[in-house]
This record gives structure tokens, sequence and C-alpha cells, in this order.
């Protein structure tokens, strides 16, 4: 056989063994689900119902069998929230009606706040989750099914702060002291806040005459308690009078 027939039987070969490269094709996007508005701000209620709270990331725990394993302490909001969507026959009325609630609210304090000029960059998300009116799709709006499920505990600490300022106003106005003079006091705690920058707690207080006083204190104060505190007036401020130097005794 000469070189050139074997060149041909080589090519030959190769001509039947070769295959054309695929061309790339993209990946078809799953298709998204639909839930209904009253059901998904209905879902977030009802987790948080469940945990008691907003959690962002599941919360894990020592097993006490094992005392080395974790296991789940509680689940992140946002998947119980599709759980439930997944099965709405767990929505309760109360759930759905809350949720209702809930969107109504911060429809209206963002439009209030809107005017004030006083929007964040987190009313932007809230926004966006607030303009699906008739349907969520767990494709096109997943970004607002993972903002929605905060906005419950958003509602609920809006509601308290609402609380606590309506109960200062309710106070008679009377400022206790002068600067520099040391006061006993007996006072109900409606609000105790920490401040990173102060690395202290803030407490609110209404007293047994209906003033409202604010002072720094090292540890929270539950809010409904009531104590005998012992501080020495700082300053007067918007109908208020703030102590410095508090113990309760």
């Amino acid at each position: 056989m000469t070189a050139r027939e074997v060149r041909m039987m080589d090519h030959a070969a190769d001509a039947e063994t070769y295959q054309p490269r695929q061309t790339w094709k993209p990946r078809a996007k799953p298709a998204g689900v639909t839930h209904s508005v009253d059901n998904v701000w209905g879902a977030a209620v009802a987790a948080q119902r469940i945990n008691g709270s907003y959690v962002k990331e599941t919360m894990y725990k020592v097993d006490p069998e094992t005392s080395s394993n974790t296991v789940v302490d509680k689940r992140r909001n946002r998947d119980i929230m599709l759980d439930i969507l997944a099965n709405p026959a767990l929505l309760t009325v109360e759930d759905i009606a809350q949720g209702q609630e809930c969107r109504k609210f911060l429809q209206n304090d963002i439009t209030f706040r809107a005017l004030k000029n006083k929007l964040t960059e987190f009313d932007g998300s809230v926004s966006k989750v607030l303009a699906v009116e008739d349907d969520f799709d767990t494709v096109k709006h997943k970004l607002e099914l993972a903002v929605v499920a905060c906005l419950p505990a958003s509602h609920a600490r809006s509601l308290e702060r609402q609380a606590v300022q309506e109960r200062v106003r309710q106070t008679s106005g009377a400022l206790i002291g002068t600067p520099g003079v040391k006061v006993q006091l007996d006072v109900e705690i409606v609000k105790s806040n920490y401040s990173q920058q102060w690395n202290t707690w803030y407490a609110t207080a209404v007293t047994a005459d209906n003033s409202a006083v604010f002072f720094a204190y090292r540890h929270e104060l539950a809010r409904g308690a009531t104590h005998t505190i012992v501080g020495t007036v700082k300053t007067h401020r918007d109908g208020s009078t703030q102590l410095n130097r508090v113990s309760i005794i």
C-alpha cells in the first residue's frame, strides 16, 4: 500500500468518527408560581406568629442528646412563609386580616414620609413590594418575597413606636425639679432603646404624677415595668425631664 493510500484511509476514518460541535443553548428559565397578594402578606404574618419575631437566618442549637450535633432552633421567616404559600390551608382568617392591615398601614406610612422627604433606602424596597397589587410570582418577584417576610415585624415596631409617642403626648408636660437637683421618682418604663454610639440603654418613663422623664441606664429596662429611681436632673427638653446618674432602689 502506497503512502497516498494510507493517508486516504486515515482521512476516511477521521470522517467516520467526526461529530460536529453542539452549539450552546441557554437553559430555560424555571416557571414561576403565582400567589395572591392577600396570601403572601397573610403567610408573612403567619411566619411572624410562628417564630414570635423576625428571623433573617436559620438559628441552630446544640442537640441535647448528642451534645455536639446542632439542630434547627428557628427557621428563617422567609422559608416558613414559602412553605405556607405552598399549602394555603395553613393560613387563618386572622392571618389574612392582619396581613391586609399591615399592608395598608405601610402604604400610608410610606406615603406620609414621602411627603416629608424622609424615605430611606429600605423604603425603596418596601415600595416595590407595595407596588405588587395582583399576584406575586416566585421568579419575577423573588426579591419582593424576601422583603415582605420582614414587614410584619416592621409593622409591629411602628405600632409600638406610635403607642409610646401617644403615651408621652398624654403626659402633663410638667417639668421636674431644676438642673443639679437630686430627685426620687416612681416611674413606669414605656420604652428602652440601646445606643451603639454610647454603648448604653436609654429609657423613657412616665412618673406617678404623669410627667415624662428619660435617662441612660446600664442595661435594658422592661417596657411596662415600674421602678423607684433616684437621679439628678440634667436638663428639660420638649416637655420632658432628662435625668443623670440614675439608680434603682
